[in-house]
């Protein structure tokens, strides 16, 4: 597993974190995922908590179990997830933005 793949991982989960705070907070989106919008409602350090877990989670099985081909396509699964929750990001970010 590349360090720079685990790296961005966990960066993009920050960044969607903060980005998902930041929208939820100004009212600019909604949470759609039943889960993660009660622990933002009712504890919201645990939204935070989750969000770096499982990064953070992968990168200790990736470490723990080595170079196995069903961790290295997890690892690429979550890389083309979290693209696509970055992009959705960028679209109501520019579309909030486009609005003022």
């Amino acid at each position: 597993m590349t360090r720079s793949l685990i790296l961005f991982i966990c960066i993009a989960s920050l960044l969607d974190a903060g980005l998902t705070d930041f929208g939820l907070r100004y009212e600019l989106i909604g949470e759609s995922n039943p889960i993660m919008a009660f622990l933002y409602d009712h504890a919201y350090p645990a939204f935070y908590g989750v969000k770096i877990f499982f990064p953070l989670s992968l990168f200790f099985l990736a470490a723990k179990i080595g170079k196995h081909r069903l961790v290295h396509s997890l690892f690429r699964l979550s890389v083309v997830v979290y693209m696509g929750i970055l992009l959705m990001h960028a679209y109501w970010i520019s579309a909030s933005l486009s609005t003022v």
